[in-house]
């Protein structure tokens, strides 16, 4: 009898330890971004490809509530992860309209894809039916809060949120993923690369010593180091010294601000780009303490309407300024210097 118990008690054990393996698994499966049932990671793929984005994104998406919805619209448009699209809620959370970060990405997932799908021009957009905010802490604060989502926002408010944000790697036109890094950015082998600009009104060089001084001074080595600072990518050191000269042909002298300035500098745009001219701003002001700057980031689009509308110094960009915008600043007599500053990623979030 006791030799039975004993048996029995092993047997037990053994079935015991065998549910617990099979749930435990071997995770290899999951590493790479595919479902893991029992261990309750996400079944957020860990790499997707444009033509998969625009199937989740696009105009044609609209409606679809699962990851799956999407499978026969990514095959259509030639995804190779179409059949990765995993069977679970599809929360999306990003950038509004009034934002450069939803330009780019509209630039680079939905334009050439709805061309090629036939889709009347004014179709080249997002679907409607996703959770929008300018505010990129509000983006993460949204897919960090819905298993299984699915987001975008700039590249360094990624990397400052790797605690509860995963970023997904993307498929170039070679089928190699990609990781967004200030390494694949600053190379440009990263998909979702895209530059970063100031755009300054001419009328404030001339007329605005401390609006001067602070350009002077971004184009310096302070400023270029901001872009580092402020979590950004900086550009290669030719490709910054050419935006200087272009800086120099409109009058001003980067790098050698003038000393004793004082007034006010008013800068609003990119909730990107607002980061970096916070951080050179506030560089700047310990050194001019007479000179007041206001900085804010409603989005891209909002800041050239202030800006074109000459109620500003200076946008901060995060895509380059489009005709309409060059149209409007024209009839208001608005001319500008285009200054490139520092490279960005669009990096493609869920849930950590």
């Amino acid at each position: 009898m006791l030799r039975n118990s004993r048996l029995r008690w092993l047997l037990g054990l053994l079935a015991a330890l065998s549910l617990l393996a099979a749930a435990c698994g071997d995770d290899s499966e999951s590493s790479d971004g595919g479902t893991d049932d029992g261990g309750g990671e996400s079944a957020v793929p860990a790499c997707l490809d444009i033509p998969a984005l625009y199937a989740l994104t696009g105009p044609e998406s609209t409606g679809f509530a699962n990851w799956s919805d999407a499978t026969d619209l990514a095959t259509t448009v030639g995804s190779a992860y179409a059949a990765d699209l995993p069977d679970a809620p599809l929360t999306i959370t990003g950038p509004g309209e009034e934002s450069g970060t939803y330009d780019t990405y509209v630039e680079f997932v939905i334009e050439g894809i709805a061309e090629e799908q036939g889709l009347p021009e004014e179709e080249w957009v997002t679907r409607p039916d996703y959770t929008s905010s300018p505010n990129d802490n509000v983006i993460i604060e949204g897919i960090s809060g819905s298993d299984d989502s699915l987001g975008w926002v700039g590249f360094a408010f990624a990397e400052e949120n790797t605690d509860v944000v995963r970023e997904i790697e993307i498929a170039g036109e070679d089928g190699t993923c990609v990781a967004p890094t200030v390494e694949s950015i600053s190379d440009g082998s990263y998909p979702l690369s895209r530059p970063l600009f100031i755009y300054v009104n001419a009328a404030s060089l001339a007329d605005n010593p401390a609006a001067a001084a602070y350009v002077d001074y971004y184009l310096g080595d302070e400023g270029y180091a901001a872009v580092a600072d402020a979590g950004y990518v900086q550009m290669l050191e030719d490709d910054f010294a050419a935006t200087a000269d272009a800086w120099t042909e409109a009058g001003g002298t980067p790098g050698e601000p003038a000393d004793g300035v004082s007034g006010e500098v008013t800068i609003s745009g990119s909730s990107t780009v607002e980061p970096i001219s916070s951080l050179v701003a506030e560089s700047f002001s310990a050194a001019n303490p007479d000179v007041s700057i206001s900085v804010d980031g409603p989005g891209t689009g909002d800041g050239f309407e202030l800006f074109c509308n000459g109620e500003t110094d200076i946008s901060d960009a995060s895509r380059p300024i489009e005709q309409e915008e060059i149209d409007a600043c024209a009839a208001s007599g608005v001319e500008f210097v285009e200054l490139q500053i520092g490279l960005d990623g669009l990096s493609i979030l869920t849930k950590a």
